[in-house]
Parts: C-alpha cells; structure tokens; sequence
C-alpha cells in the first residue's frame, strides 16, 4: 500500500513546498487597511481661579475629559508663580464640539461645578487654549473682515489676549469664507467679558510666511453680555 507522499514524484513534492512557502510570505507581507481616525490635537484648558485648598478639574461630554463623570474628571495643575492660572492639556480629536465646566474638589473630596451654561469649544489643529474664568460666562465675538486674497492665502486674527493667542501668529485664530461670502471672511470666537481687547488680522500665505495688516492696533471693548460683531475692512 502506497502513502500520498510515495506517490508524489519528487520533482512535484518541491514545486508544492515552494508554492506553500510562497503563499506565506504572502500572508505575512500583504498590506492591511488601516482604520482611519481624525487627527488629534492638543488642547489647553485653562482658567483662572482662586481657591482655598481646593484643586481643578475639567470635565465634559468626551471621553476624553470624563463625560461628566466627576470621578474621571481631568485635573489641572498650577504653580507658585503661575496662580491662580490653572492649566491641563488633552488631546482631543479635530473638528469635535465639546461642552464641558470646571471643578473644584475639596481636600475631603466634595465637589462644585461651576454654577454657569456649559461652555462649548469646536477642536481646531491651528486655535489656541483657553484662558476661562471660574463661573464667568465668556461673550462671543464675531469677527467680519472683508479681504482680498491669493490663492492659498487664508485670514486669521489675532490680539493681546490669550483667546486671540497673545500676538502669536502661530496661535491666531482662524477665519473662513466661501465662494457665496468672499472677499468677507468671518469667525466667532470666545472672549472674556468687561475686558478691553486689541486684535488685528494677518494673512498666512502659502509658503509660511505672515503679512499683518497696516496702521494701529484695533480696540473692541467686551461687554458683560450680548455678542460683540465686528465689520472690519482689511488696512
């Protein structure tokens, strides 16, 4: 009685063995999809805040930040120097809309939530982090410029308060248009209230480099309510 293997020629013994180890290295090399994700971007939430033996923390409607859990809360940090500024930083996916509040916990544990509406913050790879205020409603601020552009040139703002990145071209806050609205660019962004702010806008050109608009710096002053709009033609 003669086994499979006895009656495989020799010759055809190889070619299977050499057609099974290629199928292997095939197995083994193939390119796999890879599951796409949206880009992560870190983010600083900061706020001002004075306490009394209590610490900060940042919860919110992502994961990321605890989803309202105060267990799982993110705490933030401050020092001798920096208080009462208190800072963390998450990454968060790009384009998310997140409501999220501050919170103080006790040396005991026991927690308050700010009193005021969630705040909501929409991720952006090129905005800056916040700079909050424990239980102050920010006011929003919408800005219009009408501009005219290159191709590649977008528009930005930018000023001397951290919300506007503090005059760092690398920080400015970004303005948007369409084939309906151009050459008027708008963005609406959060500002803190009762506050006087100088801002300008700046022209990010394709290959990196900044042109900032001519003459003196704008002033808007913040009121405590409302939303302050703003009609700027670029200088």
């Amino acid at each position: 009685m003669f086994s499979i293997r006895q009656r495989v020629p020799s010759a055809w013994r190889s070619v299977l063995m050499l057609g099974v180890l290629l199928a292997g290295l095939l197995t083994v090399t193939a390119p796999r999809a890879r599951a796409t994700t949206a880009q992560d971007v870190s983010v600083t939430f900061g706020v001002q805040a004075t306490t009394e033996g209590e610490t900060l923390l940042v919860s919110g409607s992502a994961p990321q930040l605890g989803a309202w859990d105060p267990a799982r809360a993110v705490p933030l940090g401050t020092t001798a120097s920096a208080y009462p500024h208190w800072s963390t930083g998450i990454r968060l996916p790009a384009g998310l809309t997140v409501q999220y509040k501050y919170i103080k916990r006790s040396p005991t544990g026991s927690v308050t939530w700010e009193s005021i509406p969630n705040r909501t913050l929409t991720v952006s790879p090129d905005g800056p982090g916040n700079d909050d205020r424990w239980n102050v409603t920010p006011v929003t601020a919408a800005f219009h410029v009408t501009a005219s552009t290159t191709w590649g040139q977008n528009l930005y703002v930018s000023g001397n308060v951290a919300d506007l990145g503090a005059w760092d071209p690398a920080k400015a806050l970004p303005l948007t248009t369409d084939s309906a609205t151009y050459p008027v660019w708008a963005g609406t962004h959060q500002l803190p209230p009762g506050t006087t702010v100088q801002y300008k806008y700046l022209k990010k050109n394709p290959d990196a480099t900044v042109t900032w608009e001519n003459g003196d710096n704008r002033t808007v002053f913040i009121t405590s309510t409302g939303t302050a709009t703003l009609n700027d033609v670029w200088r």
